[in-house]
């Protein structure tokens, strides 16, 4: 006969009890980013885990206020209180959803926002130590089973406890380390990679492109390419999506747009596929290449143009509060 009343519940929480102290905490958190935590569009975003702490970071090229205000919304929508705070180089915002505790970091850059947001493993200590109390009555063999059993619960949550506070030490290790990175990163000069044009950089038709020189305000350093192609304008989009993303370019920017005649017949006009490298983490040092496509008349061949350039990283000047 399965439990029922009183003395079924309190049966039930006994046995969760024991369930609970005898499985470590980490098993018992499975971390999972909240999803309505969107991250800004069209930004691409790279997770770091670890047992009790889930990291996604990534660049865009919006304004800080901007994703500031991304954010807003999204903890509007849930009931959560939005509160930004000044940490000297942009803001931080904490907030306790049903997952996770929250941690957002916006930070501006020269030309755009990093952003690092963290889902912390909540607090497990109250409920490690909400033991059921066992009542031990003298003079019976139940009595002496109940403190047997008392004792045992009482030497596991002692042992849950302890390793809940190792858990908690190494976390607080784990952030201060890539705090300390990140600084690193931000405050140090870093010179641009090296103007070498990538080897797999080429035509779609596999074709080795010939090289020259240009210019665009900001970069330390710019090679060209310009070549015709008479695939269809989707064709080439997809190629260099595909040919960035396999190298290790994160693509920050991405349109094909079309174009109509007199006539009124549409077609493909003109896109454009742009991404970056950092070679030692961002922020810091970068590579780009942006590949633009169009043409000016119906039914032609496409003009393709392709350019890689290089950019030191200036590091932020440290502020003394």
């Amino acid at each position: 006969m399965s439990p029922t009343g009183e003395h079924g519940s309190g049966m039930k929480r006994l046995l969760c009890a024991a369930a609970f102290l005898a499985v470590p905490v980490p098993l018992l958190c499975q971390l999972a980013m909240p999803t309505w935590l969107a991250t800004y569009p069209g930004a691409t975003a790279e997770t770091n885990t670890s047992s009790a702490l889930l990291e996604v970071t990534y660049t865009t090229a919006a304004t800080p206020d901007a994703v500031s205000e991304h954010y807003r919304k999204l903890f509007e929508a849930e009931g959560l209180p939005f509160v930004p705070n000044s940490d000297g180089m942009g803001v931080t915002i904490r907030g306790a959803a049903q997952e996770c505790d929250l941690l957002i970091t916006i930070h501006g850059q020269r030309d755009g926002t990093f952003v690092s947001v963290s889902c912390a493993a909540k607090s497990q200590a109250s409920e490690s130590t909400a033991v059921p109390t066992v009542i031990t009555t003298t003079g019976s063999g139940t009595g002496k089973k109940a403190s047997r059993h008392a004792h045992v619960l009482g030497q596991s949550r002692a042992q849950t406890e302890e390793d809940f506070k190792n858990k908690a030490a190494e976390t607080m290790a784990e952030n201060q380390a890539r705090v300390a990175e990140f600084h690193q990163r931000t405050y140090s000069d870093a010179p641009a990679p090296p103007l070498v044009w990538p080897d797999w950089l080429v035509h779609m038709d596999g074709a080795k492109p010939a090289l020259e020189q240009c210019s665009a305000q900001g970069n330390d350093g710019c090679l060209g390419s310009k070549y015709r192609s008479s695939a269809p304008m989707t064709a080439i989009y997809k190629f260099y999506m595909e040919l960035l993303k396999a190298h290790g370019y994160a693509v920050d920017r991405a349109r094909m747009g079309t174009g109509q005649t007199q006539s009124g017949i549409r077609q493909n006009a003109d896109g454009y596929v742009e991404g970056s490298n950092y070679p030692n983490g961002s922020p810091g040092a970068r590579s780009e290449i942006r590949v633009n496509f169009s043409r000016w008349v119906l039914n032609e061949p496409i003009t393709v143009s392709m350019r890689f350039r290089v950019y030191a990283h200036r590091g932020s000047i440290q502020r003394v509060f």
